[in-house]
C-alpha cells in the first residue's frame, strides 16, 4: 500500500495532451457516485487536468438508460453509461462506442432470506419473490444468466418485483415483504448483521468477468481527430486512477471523501474505508491494471444477453465496442 493522502496522477508515459489545453470533457454521469466508481470520477476531474485539460463538465442523469440516450442523441461528448443498454440502442441502428470501462465486474450481490431460500430451486417458491430495479437491466441479466446456468428460468419460475434504489430493496427485504435483493455489498454486510440473510450471488465470481459500465461515445464524434485523442486521454486519465487506487488506499480515501455522494462520506477516515478498499480492489477486481476493456470479454456474454433477452442475436460486436483508444493508452503510458 503506497503513502497515504495525495491524488496527482501524472506518472511516467503519461504526457499532457497540451493541444487541447483548456478544454473540458462533457460527461454525462449517474445521479450517484459509490466507492467502486471512485477511480473513474477521479480521472474524469483531476486525472483529465494532469493530461493538460480543463476537470470535466459533469451532468448527473438519473438512470443508465438516460446516459445512453443522451450519447445516441448528441447532446453530451461521453457517457459513463450501461454495457447492455448501448448493445441495445447499436442492435436498434444506434451509432455510437464502448471505448474502455468505467469500473470491472460490479459491487452489487445477491442477499437472500435464507429461511426461504437454500437452493436455487427454492426460487420457483411463491413466496420467494425477489426484488429487482427494473426488467432488462445489467442486474436483471445478470441474474438472469445465473439462473439459466442452476436450471431457472427468471421469468418463469420466479417472482419479480421491481423496487428502484438498493436501499429501498434492502427495507424491503427486512421488513419480509421480499426473499431476495440485489444490493451493494456494504449493504449485504449490514443485512446480514439483522437475521439470517447470506449473500447468494457474486458476480465477480461466477463471471470472467462482468461488465456494468462503460464511457460511451457518440459514433459521429469520434470521427474528428481531436475527439479520438481526447478519447485516448480519457482512457489513460482512467487507467492511471485503477493502478493508483489498487496501490494505495489512501488515494482510494481521498477520491471516496471528494466525489462519493453515500452519506458521511466527506467524513469518512482511511480506516474506516479500507475494508471496501480491499473487497473492491482484491475480490470484485473493480479496476483493472489493463483497463479490462477486451472483445473476447463482450463476447463471452452475448449469450448472456440474448437468453436474458436483451439482444437478438444479430450484433457485430465491432460496430460498437472500440478497443483501439484502451490499447492505445496502454502503449503510451508503458512505453
Amino acid at each position: 500500500m503506497g503513502a497515504a493522502g495525495g491524488s496527482a496522477l501524472l506518472a511516467p508515459g503519461l504526457k499532457p495532451a497540451f493541444a487541447q489545453e483548456g478544454r473540458a470533457l462533457e460527461a454525462n454521469i449517474l445521479g450517484f457516485t459509490l466507492g467502486i466508481h471512485v477511480p473513474a470520477i477521479v480521472a474524469l476531474n483531476e486525472g483529465m487536468e494532469e493530461l493538460g485539460y480543463s476537470a470535466s463538465d459533469m451532468v448527473r442523469l438519473e438512470s443508465m438508460q438516460a446516459v445512453t440516450q443522451g450519447i445516441v442523441a448528441g447532446s453530451s461528448e461521453v457517457g459513463e453509461a450501461d454495457v447492455v443498454s448501448a448493445l441495445t440502442a447499436t442492435e436498434a441502428g444506434a451509432d455510437i462506442r464502448l471505448t474502455g470501462l468505467v469500473y470491472n465486474n460490479t459491487s452489487q450481490v445477491l442477499v437472500v432470506n435464507r429461511d426461504i431460500i437454500t437452493s436455487y430451486e427454492d426460487f420457483k417458491k411463491p413466496e420467494a419473490t425477489i426484488a429487482i430495479n427494473s426488467r432488462g437491466d445489467f442486474i436483471y441479466i445478470m441474474l438472469s444468466g445465473v439462473f439459466d446456468r442452476n436450471g431457472i428460468d427468471i421469468e418463469q419460475d420466479t417472482t419479480l418485483i421491481e423496487v428502484g434504489g438498493s436501499g429501498s430493496r434492502m427495507r424491503a427485504l427486512l421488513a419480509g415483504r421480499v426473499a431476495a435483493v440485489p444490493v451493494h455489498f456494504d449493504q449485504a454486510v449490514k443485512i446480514a448483521e439483522q437475521g439470517n440473510y447470506e449473500v447468494m450471488v457474486e458476480p465477480s465470481k461466477l463471471f470472467d468477468p462482468w461488465l456494468s459500465e462503460s464511457w460511451l461515445v457518440n459514433g459521429g464524434w469520434l470521427e474528428d481527430s481531436d475527439n479520438q485523442r481526447l478519447v485516448t486521454d480519457l482512457q489513460k486519465a482512467t487507467i492511471t486512477s485503477f493502478r493508483r487506487a489498487n496501490e494505495d488506499l489512501g488515494y482510494f480515501a481521498d477520491g471516496y471523501r471528494k466525489y462519493a455522494t453515500v452519506k458521511g462520506a466527506a467524513d469518512a477516515k482511511d480506516e474506516d474505508l479500507e475494508w471496501a478498499w480491499t473487497e473492491l480492489s482484491n475480490n470484485i477486481k473493480a479496476w483493472p491494471d489493463d483497463g479490462g476493456f477486451k472483445m473476447e470479454y463482450f463476447e463471452n456474454l452475448l449469450p448472456v444477453y440474448e437468453k436474458a433477452g436483451a439482444l437478438k442475436g444479430d450484433l457485430n460486436l465491432s460496430d460498437v465496442v472500440d478497443t483501439s483508444f484502451v490499447e492505445s493508452a496502454l502503449k503510451e503510458l508503458d512505453s
